[in-house]
Order: structure tokens, then sequence, then C-alpha cells
């Protein structure tokens, strides 16, 4: 599993670059594509200074916060009639083991039925 680590949130120097460059008049009526390659062409041209400038801003820059996910409430399905059944009389059948436990609740279960039915 991935462990959450900051420096992945953290903004680099062109993705920084590109954000300032969002409003470059010259890149406004380009498409998408030529509009990446062009950024990338304007960034490849900067001088030296200007790059350790643009990765010192872009380390000072707050890192971005992970949205914290609310736990979503799943709807309980209603128990069936012999779930609440077993719930409420397999406490009467606690010293036999589980198998056993769970037969006899079975059985007492069926003749219920039964009486049921009769009636």
């Amino acid at each position: 599993m991935f462990r959450f680590c900051c420096s992945r949130l953290a903004i680099g120097a062109y993705s920084l670059f590109m954000m300032e460059q969002k409003n470059n008049p010259a890149l406004k009526g380009l498409p998408i594509g030529q509009r990446g390659k062009m950024t990338a062409k304007l960034y490849k041209a900067l001088s030296p200074s200007e790059r350790t400038e643009l990765e010192k801003r872009a380390k000072a820059m707050p890192s971005r916060r992970r949205a914290k996910t609310k736990a979503v409430e799943k709807k309980r399905r209603t128990p069936s009639k012999y779930a609440q059944f077993v719930k409420v009389n397999l406490p009467k059948y606690s010293q036999l083991p589980n198998k056993e436990r769970l037969n006899a609740v079975a059985k007492l279960w069926k003749q219920q039925q039964k009486q049921v039915k009769k009636v």
C-alpha cells in the first residue's frame, strides 16, 4: 500500500512555471497539445539563474493538503427473521460447541415454523 509522502504533494519548478504561464497571451489561442510543447520550449529556454529562482519559489510554496475523506455510513440491511431468532436464542445454548449450538437453534426454528404453519 502506498504511504503518504509530503514530497509527492509538493509543487515542482516546472509545475510552478506552467501555472505562471497559464495566462500568457502568446499561449492563449493554441490547442492544448501545442500549448504544452510551447511551454516546454519556454521552460528549456530559461537561464540557469531563472531556473534556480523558480526552484526556490517552488520549494517555498506550501504543498497541497491531502483531502480528508469522510467515512461513508453504509446502510445496513434489516436482519431476517431467522437472524433475529438466532440472535435471541443463541445464548440459551452457550454450553454447547458452536456447531452443535447452531444445529440446536436451527431445530428450534424449524419446530417453530411448523407450529406457525399449523395455526
